[in-house]
């Protein structure tokens, strides 16, 4: 493709000029990342079914994605699927299916990136990260690809940070590997592993006496929370066989734990999100006889609903995972100091009407039952160590993490940037965007430019298209749970024929200028224009109705009315052009005839 038909085929920001928002599908507004997820559909559904011939254009799409998302392979493909929750297709027959769509590409876009060329080696200014998780990581590819010498700092012996607790039949550990080494080569980023920040020494001193310029502090959430009730601690965390959930999976990421660790035993995991069922399912490819308790409801759609993706609860009950709703921890028992029981009242209540910035458990301490246990895994949530936050004096008067949300700059040291889990946690690619916003912020602090001006954006979501019918949504295919209790990847992806069948369901619900799949594909040139000539309009509305994105309607004009045309809304499909009566709507370079003849499927 020609440098001319590149710049054509880039997409451009809509804004509506109604709402003065950014107009993007629901998909790509929930992304952290704002991945071009329609886009990526639209040339996905144009793949030729044969592998050879399709292999090029799918290299294409994985560049375009690799640019915005190096960490793509693993985030997309397997951990995230954000996107999926807000499709527009949820509420009908189910959201497109993204994230197979994704590892369709990223298995076979792996075997290119490990020969993908290296960008140019930084020169500028050098900047520190402290963190090689998913914040860390995107904050350091971002900058050196903007030309700064990066340094990640990491206490593990491996990158990744929390990616590494999640089990391998999840994320593969080889898929992991290839793509973190694949992303240090290719940003020429240094890395020094088994580095632990802050015992005794003021590190940001030493890191500006070694010459950076600037450093980002993305440390995660490594301290498990835990168990509260009502306000206290829950005595008996110190008894044999009560255990956190976060050491489990990260022993088992560690092959420190031997293989049927819990064989005969019951496990009792406490926690509803989606680590407390890695920590269940992991117990239970160990051997155990799993019960999973949590404070919240069965039913997803209540304030107080099980924050767990659907996928994970739907798996941990085929795999024989027992789940007890709307129960929490009022004491842990023990008999000779060994872990025996626990005291569980229901749970009336868990949020108030602000949602989960209102935690605030309630309690029927008349209905109680006792659950019997060998093992307790304690898996409620993470939290931040604070000791290097105190002794680099980054925290305020309440013991909080002193940062200006919108650059992510500490509001006590300038040229310091925290962001990812350790501000707020989340999930991976929100940690990995607020590597992008650091990157950012470092990139304007460094140049001396404002770090706030037109930073914030506001976005409005494209509405459903409407259809006769909605094409169904294909079900998982997951190995019977009987010969997947270990620790192999259970999911089938896609083949060639399944990916375009499942990306062409997509309903690209958002403006054609932030795609332009068709002008990247070479379908056309550019994005054509419509053409309404209201002097020769009749108002009669057919095409209104004939419209299934509502890009249409009727204006009073003198005695009677003219059709009008939301371009934003507008695909170009032509169906209006075809129908109306009086020849007064067509797209730019189409006459009439060849609009009808495409629309019946006959060339002219």
């Amino acid at each position: 493709m020609k440098e001319t038909d590149k710049v054509a085929s880039r997409v451009e920001e809509v804004i509506d000029e109604a709402s003065g928002k950014i107009y993007l599908p629901p998909c790509q507004v929930r992304c952290p990342l704002k991945i071009d997820i329609q886009r990526n559909h639209a040339m996905i559904s144009c793949l030729p079914l044969d592998e050879k011939e399709a292999s090029s254009q799918i290299l294409k799409i994985g560049d375009e994605i690799y640019d915005k998302n190096p960490l793509f392979p693993i985030i997309c493909s397997y951990v995230c699927g954000l996107c999926e929750k807000e499709c527009n297709y949820e509420d009908q027959t189910g959201a497109v299916r993204r994230k197979l769509l994704l590892r369709f590409i990223a298995e076979r876009y792996l075997p290119y990136l490990e020969t993908k060329p290296s960008y140019a080696p930084p020169t500028r200014e050098k900047v520190a990260v402290i963190g090689g998780g998913p914040a860390g990581l995107m904050c350091a590819y971002t900058l050196s690809r903007n030309g700064y010498r990066t340094t990640i700092v990491e206490k593990s012996s491996k990158l990744g940070g929390a990616l590494r607790l999640i089990p391998r039949y999840r994320l593969p550990e080889n898929i992991m590997d290839a793509t973190l080494n694949n992303l240090v080569r290719i940003a020429h980023i240094d890395v020094k592993l088994g580095h632990k920040m802050g015992d005794g020494e003021k590190v940001l001193d030493e890191l500006r006496k070694e010459g950076y310029q600037a450093t980002f502090i993305a440390t995660g959430t490594p301290s498990p929370r835990p168990l509260n009730f009502e306000g206290k601690l829950v005595g008996g965390a110190d008894l044999e066989g009560v255990m956190f959930g976060l050491n489990l999976l990260s022993d088992v990421s560690q092959k420190k734990v031997r293989p049927r660790l819990f064989e005969g035993k019951k496990v009792i995991v406490i926690g509803g999100g989606n680590v407390a069922f890695d920590a269940a399912r992991t117990a239970r490819r160990l051997g155990g006889k799993v019960t999973l308790m949590c404070l919240e409801s069965e039913d997803k759609s209540s304030k107080d609903g099980i924050p767990a993706d659907v996928e994970e609860i739907e798996g941990a009950t085929e795999e024989g995972i027992q789940i007890i709703y709307s129960r929490g921890v009022e004491e842990i028992i023990g008999e000779d100091g060994k872990f025996k029981k626990i005291k569980c009242p229901r749970c009336t209540w868990v949020y108030d009407q602000m949602g989960y910035i209102g935690f605030n458990p309630k309690f029927d301490k008349s209905d109680v039952i006792y659950l019997e246990g060998d093992v307790l895994l304690i898996t409620i949530g993470q939290a931040a160590e604070r000791k290097f936050f105190q002794q680099e004096d980054l925290l305020d008067e309440r013991g909080r993490i002193d940062v200006d949300p919108l650059t992510l700059m500490s509001n006590r040291k300038k040229g310091i940037f925290i962001g990812g889990d350790v501000r707020r946690i989340g999930y991976a690619s929100e940690a990995m965007r607020e590597g992008i916003i650091t990157a950012e912020s470092i990139d304007r602090y460094l140049k001396g430019e404002d770090l706030k001006k037109g930073r914030e954006s506001e976005y409005e979501k494209a509405a459903i298209p409407r259809a006769t019918e909605y094409k169904p949504q294909p079900e998982l295919k997951w190995l019977p749970a009987g010969k997947r209790l270990n620790f192999e990847p259970f999911e089938k992806g896609f083949t060639l024929e399944q990916a375009v069948e499942e990306a062409s369901r997509c309903l690209c619900c958002g403006p054609c200028k932030s795609c332009k799949a068709c002008v990247m594909l070479e379908l056309q040139l550019e994005i054509p224009k419509i053409e309404l000539n209201q002097e020769i309009c009749s108002g009669c509305g057919v095409c209104v109705l004939l419209c299934s994105y509502d890009a249409i309607k009727l204006e009073k004009s003198g005695d009677g009315a003219v059709a009008v045309i939301n371009d934003i809304g507008c695909k170009r499909c032509g169906v209006c052009a075809a129908a109306c009566p009086s020849a007064a709507i067509a797209p730019e370079h189409f006459t009439n005839e060849e609009i009808i003849a495409e629309i019946e499927g006959v060339l002219v």
